[in-house]
Order: structure tokens, then C-alpha cells, then sequence
């Protein structure tokens, strides 16, 4: 298995016969990404899947819609937040804790503490996590009431994943530098609680010398933070 990272929110997993996209938002500039977006989704000796986790500009954008004239296989799973009357693509709209099979994926929807969902996949042996806005949201001007809100919900959810009894091989999940001092706090108690075989941070846009920090802290035995550096062309798994 494969990664690849674009920009931001935004990864290409590929196995032998399948290709996920999440999350796209832009093309970057060549200084962030050696890889080309439309080189995956031109695929035809694969299947490509596109997922939009919510409708939020930095994980949706539409011209993903207009892929399908690239390659008119493409499966699209998006949130149902986004709303779309383009009768000739391939979607399927999932809320909160649905199950869907498309193919060879299997997929499950979790919440989020923000908008739409988060995806569980299981790919065969392996399970992937991408969070989308799932994060514990610990902003520093919040309320004592906004702070109650969002601790209870976050690990409400998270407490739903760990029911599924099989260990996640790689997550996909934020570390924001915007919070601050709480940057960490959604990826710790994510670790901590979930100890997913390798952990990826993202929607941090060009925050690399905070996600190394995070890296460097909290990487344990049982899980490895990834180095974005180090998968800006590929990793194998």
C-alpha cells in the first residue's frame, strides 16, 4: 500500500487494484507537492474513489465533480452535506453511522465535531481511519460551556470507534496549529486511546515545523506518526 500526500487535508492511498482520494482542496504549488492530483484520478488500470468527508471548502471542492470526464469509472462517497444534481456520476451520500460496500471497500461513517463524517474503510486486511473534521476542537477563547461540549462529543465518538474490535493500520487526523496550545490534544487522546498502527496528521496547511514537534512528542511503540516529508512521493506499507 501506498501514500501520498497533496496538500493539507488531502491523500491518495493506493493498493494492486484500488485508488482513494480524500479530501481534495487545491492543486499546491510545485514547492509542497512533487505529485500530480489528475495522474491518479486518469487511472483506468485501478479503481478510483473519491471521498469528500464534508462541504467545508478546505475538503470539498467541486471541481472534483468534473474528474468524471477524465475517467467516467470514478466512485464518488461523499458526506451527505454536499448536495449535487449531476444524475451522471457514480455518488454514494452517507450520514452519520451508515455501512456501505462499493466493490472492495467496505465502508462505515463516524461523526464529527464539526461538519459531516468520518470514514472507516476496511480494504481488505487493512482498516483506514480518515477523520475529516473529527478533532477535539479546543480553541483557546472558548466558554467553559463550549469546552464541556466538545470534550463530551469528541470522545462520545471516539468511544463508538473503539467498539469496532480491529486495530486501525493507518489513521488520517488533524493537528491544527490555529489551536495553539491544544494543537495535540484530539491526536494525543486519538493515540491513546485507539494506538492505531500509524498515524497521519493533516489539515495543518503549511504548518510542517509544528507536525515534526507533534511527531517527535508523541510517536510510542504501539504507534508511528508519519513524517509528511517522507511522503510527499510515496510509502510503502
Amino acid at each position: 500500500m501506498k501514500i501520498y500526500y497533496i496538500y493539507h487535508s488531502c491523500f491518495v492511498v493506493e493498493d494492486e487494484k484500488n485508488i482513494l482520494i480524500f479530501d481534495y482542496y487545491k492543486t499546491p504549488k510545485k514547492s509542497d507537492s512533487k505529485i500530480d492530483i489528475l495522474d491518479f484520478v486518469k487511472r483506468k488500470d485501478k479503481q478510483v474513489y473519491i471521498f469528500a468527508s464534508h462541504i467545508h471548502y478546505d475538503h470539498f471542492n467541486p471541481e472534483i465533480l468534473n474528474w468524471y470526464e477524465l475517467n467516467n469509472d470514478i466512485k464518488y462517497i461523499f458526506s451527505s452535506d454536499i448536495k449535487t444534481n449531476l444524475k451522471n456520476l457514480d455518488i454514494t451520500f452517507l450520514e452519520e453511522n451508515q455501512e456501505k460496500k462499493i466493490l472492495d471497500i467496505n465502508i462505515k461513517t463516524y461523526g464529527s465535531t464539526d461538519e459531516g463524517v468520518s470514514f472507516w474503510i476496511e480494504l481488505k486486511e487493512k482498516v483506514l481511519f480518515y477523520a475529516g473534521d473529527l478533532n477535539w476542537w479546543a480553541w483557546t477563547d472558548d466558554t467553559l460551556e463550549e469546552e464541556k461540549y466538545m470534550k463530551d462529543k469528541f470522545q462520545e465518538i471516539i468511544k463508538d470507534i473503539e467498539n469496532n474490535n480491529r486495530r486501525i493500520d493507518i489513521t488520517f487526523f488533524p493537528v491544527d496549529p490555529r489551536l495553539e496550545e491544544n494543537m495535540y490534544k484530539g491526536g494525543e487522546y486519538f493515540i491513546n486511546k485507539l494506538e492505531p498502527k500509524y498515524f497521519v496528521p493533516m489539515h495543518f496547511d503549511k504548518g510542517y515545523t509544528e507536525i515534526e514537534k507533534f511527531r517527535k512528542e508523541y510517536s510510542s511503540i504501539k504507534t508511528k506518526i508519519l513524517s509528511i516529508e517522507n511522503i510527499l512521493e510515496e510509502v510503502n506499507y
